[in-house]
This record gives C-alpha cells, structure tokens and sequence, in this order.
C-alpha cells in the first residue's frame, strides 16, 4: 500500500461534534500513542481476475442505475445508502480483494471507505481517503470488541474505551469540502484527529 501524498491543508464542514455519554476527563492535546501509522486500507485486484473486474464493475453500473436529479445536491449522503441494501458494517479479513466482497458477510469501514472512493470518484467528485480518531462511549467499544472478538479479527482499531481508529472521505464539494463517514452514509460527527497522508492533526 503507498501512503497519499502530503495533503496541503483545507478546510472542512462537519456537523458539531456528539459528546459521548462517558468523555474523557481532560481533552486530548496528542492523539493516541497507539494510534495506527499504516496508510488507509486498499482493496486487492488479482491480476487477470475477471471476478475482480465484474464486481467493480456491478457497483458502478448499480450507483448509475440509482443515479436521480436530486442527488446532484445531496452532500449528507451523496446518495450512498443504497449500498446498505447489499452491505453490512462488520469485521472481515485483511487482505481484501474485489472478487472476495460478494462472499464477505460484513465490511468494515476501511472496505466501505474504499467502494465509496470509488464511486464518487467515478462520477466526476474529488475524494481524499482521510483517517480518522473518533469519540466512543464505552458500552460501544465494549460491544465492537466482543463483536470483532467472536469473529476472529485483531480489534486494535478500537485504540481504548473512549476512541477509535476510523476511515472516512473528505469530499470536495461547494461552498466547502465535506467530511464523510460511507459506514454511517451521513457527515463525520465525532472526530477528535484526522489524517490525510503523514501528520494526524486535531479537529478540536
């Protein structure tokens, strides 16, 4: 996987942040000393792989289908959600290819982050790959790790009870880029640091 190249720096709109029931006692100034330093995750394309080829494919053909004049104007969903019609936020294997995503029952959102990039791509937008640290309550991260646990995947994107390793999209839109979660289908809310190429910077 190859890092994106330094980003220079841009302003985003996002709704005001949802203060978890639980929050941190003292406002983080660092992100997390475990906090990932792997670039966003990549979706394989097998060479000569003509399964690889027809999903890619299926999914393009599928958002033109849902294409409507209304969503010109959407930048809260962009019109995404119908991707939940077919998918579900969960743990899957690492590595991931193209061919393999018909047969993976859940997606997490480093493999959504990745069919949304592409599909906005697709239809003429600008889309940055950005990671991200969020705010999480405890009952959720309790949940997430158990959840991914069972299932049989590393669950360290789940950086402590309070904040998690998350991907996301800043999409640029007008008036002003969009920062947008394709798990959630809906605008970032709870970012506490970001990253796009090498340096996390605070979105407090």
């Amino acid at each position: 996987m190859i890092s994106p190249a330094h980003p220079s720096a841009v302003t985003f709109t996002h709704p005001p942040a949802v203060v978890p029931t639980h929050p941190p006692a003292v406002v983080p100034t660092h992100p997390p000393a475990v906090v990932p330093t792997h670039p966003p995750a990549r979706l394989t394309t097998h060479h000569s792989c003509p399964p690889c080829a027809d999903v890619r494919s299926w999914l393009l053909a599928h958002d033109r289908a849902c294409a409507t004049p209304a969503r010109r104007a959407d930048v809260t969903t962009f019109g995404l959600d119908w991707l939940f019609r077919y998918f579900a936020w969960g743990p899957n294997p690492w590595p991931l290819a193209w061919c393999d995503i018909p047969t993976t029952r859940t997606l997490d959102c480093g493999v959504l982050a990745c069919l949304a990039a592409e599909l906005l791509t697709e239809r003429g937008l600008r889309v940055d790959r950005v990671q991200l640290v969020e705010r999480a309550a405890p009952e959720e991260t309790t949940l997430w790790r158990a959840r991914w646990r069972t299932a049989g995947y590393p669950h360290d994107w789940i950086l402590s009870d309070h904040e998690v390793y998350h991907e996301a999209l800043l999409v640029h839109v007008t008036p002003a880029p969009v920062l947008f979660d394709p798990t959630e289908a809906s605008p970032v809310t709870r970012p506490l640091w970001m990253r796009r190429g090498e340096r996390w910077e605070t979105c407090l």
